[in-house]
């Protein structure tokens, strides 16, 4: 099946990622994607404690009493991608997860199979350093370089791989950041669930500003060939 609809991760309050997420919801209107808000907590703020955004998502985690993570931001980040995910096992269909700064530019016409997270492109400081439409639409769904993937950016599962995600943290607890545990090289020791990449790469994350780090990480993995071809630096 096709993705139905992409989640957009956003922090509540915070003018920034409201800035970044209007941005990510005018592309997906203009590749015909519906899609929700997921106005999530600022980890930023003072009056935010990570744990009870965890269990203000209603699942069962085995170490949800004990868990003590290291930085509240980006344990707010990863939190968020657990509701995106409870969003797309309920919602019965596949979908895509974008975090507020990412940028659709293709529609996805193609299924999504089970049992893989498939990340939708790169992190660009200039998007237009990328040929989108040059690459044109994505076609297949192949393997990651390198056996990682920087950023949890964009990227499509389906509600039966949400399940499994989900039914990893009710058995194995919160293992730690989101990029750490399901996308960089160290994703093998948190998740049994494969990644993937749609190729040409449908999607990017836009480095401005970060909301979480003192500096955005412009680092990526290397690309695949689809990509390259159509990359100017």
């Amino acid at each position: 099946m096709k993705p139905a609809k992409a989640f957009i991760i956003m922090m509540k309050d915070n003018a920034i990622s409201e800035e970044y997420a209007k941005v990510c919801a005018e592309s997906c209107e203009r590749n015909n994607t519906p899609w929700e808000y997921i106005e999530w907590y600022d980890g930023n703020r003072e009056d935010v404690k990570p744990m009870q955004t965890w269990k203000s998502i209603g699942i069962p985690i085995s170490n949800i009493d004990t868990f003590r993570p290291k930085r509240s931001p980006a344990q707010c980040a990863t939190s968020g991608h657990a509701m995106a995910w409870k969003k797309v096992m309920d919602s019965g269909e596949p979908a895509i997860i974008f975090e507020h700064d990412a940028i659709l530019l293709h529609e996805i016409d193609i299924d999504i199979p089970d049992g893989m997270m498939v990340t939708l492109g790169y992190k660009l400081e200039n998007p237009q350093d990328y040929n989108h439409k040059q690459a044109g639409v994505p076609k297949e769904i192949i393997n990651v370089k390198g056996n990682g993937h920087e950023g949890a950016h964009a990227y499509a599962i389906t509600h039966n791989t949400a399940r499994s995600l989900l039914k990893e943290l009710e058995e194995r607890g919160i293992p730690g950041a989101i990029d750490n545990t399901h996308f960089l090289k160290t994703r093998e020791k948190h998740t049994k669930i494969p990644l993937k990449i749609m190729s040409p790469t449908p999607a990017m994350g836009w480095l401005r500003q970060s909301t979480i780090w003192k500096k955005s990480a412009a680092k990526n993995y290397e690309f695949i060939e689809s990509f390259q071809a159509h990359y100017k630096k």
